[in-house]
């Protein structure tokens, strides 16, 4: 019974970035596949360690959201969606596969900011649309 208890407070540990960081150690000229391993680590940039509600509180860090505001999961199309703040002040979405209709209906929240991870889109047209249908609504697109 005490483990659902909700004395509604979060409590916040700090930690390093959710995302992986360029390795900009300099390297020799026959050093030429450690370059690459370090280029294909940086294609899926968020740590596979790491949880939704982990990258949902980082940006909000980044955004300056403050860390009282309610996140709320919900789902459009089978894919689960959080909404920052009572009045949907962000919409964050770290779903796979992404889809123009999936980010049209995210404009019916009227978030003033939709964050999806790039890893999120199939293909850079699904992004480029993504993009254009955002704009059409005044909603800026942030990527991570």
């Amino acid at each position: 019974m005490a483990a659902k208890l909700d004395v509604g407070f979060r409590v916040f540990k700090l930690d390093t970035s959710n995302l992986e960081t360029w390795d900009a150690t300099p390297i020799e000229d026959e050093q030429l596949d450690l370059l690459y391993r370090r280029m294909n680590s940086m294609i899926h940039r968020v740590k596979p360690e790491r949880t939704d509600l982990d990258m949902i509180y980082e940006i909000m860090l980044k955004l300056g959201v403050p860390l009282t505001y309610s996140v709320t999961p919900f789902s459009i199309n089978n894919k689960t969606v959080y909404g920052v703040g009572d009045d949907c002040l962000l919409l964050v979405c770290l779903a796979e596969d992404v889809q123009p209709e999936d980010v049209e209906q995210m404009t019916e929240y009227a978030p003033a900011k939709i964050i999806i991870s790039r890893d999120s889109f199939a293909d850079d047209t699904a992004m480029a649309n993504a993009y254009y249908i955002l704009r059409d609504h005044g909603i800026e697109l942030k990527l991570v």
